[in-house]
């Protein structure tokens, strides 16, 4: 299940700062910097290194699903 953030992700969980799918479904800055925004991209790296790692929301990620922020979920391999 896809969840939705208010105003197309620029109003974050602040209230929840332990939410992976935020970073995942709802940052439009990282969203856009996974689908090769060469502008988010540079923000996103600004952030990586001014926040040793992320915002929050992309600490959580790291925790879920094992990457960094600005990288994509590996696909699961389907099973022959």
């Amino acid at each position: 299940m896809i969840k939705k953030y208010g105003w197309g992700g620029w109003k974050m969980p602040i209230f929840n700062l332990n939410d992976p799918d935020y970073c995942e479904f709802g940052c439009p800055v990282c969203i856009n910097a996974r689908k090769g925004n060469p502008f988010a991209k540079f923000i996103q790296r600004i952030e990586l290194a001014v926040t040793f790692g992320g915002c929050p929301w992309g600490r959580a990620r790291k925790r879920k699903y094992g990457v960094d922020p600005d990288e994509q979920i590996p696909q699961q391999q389907e099973k022959s």
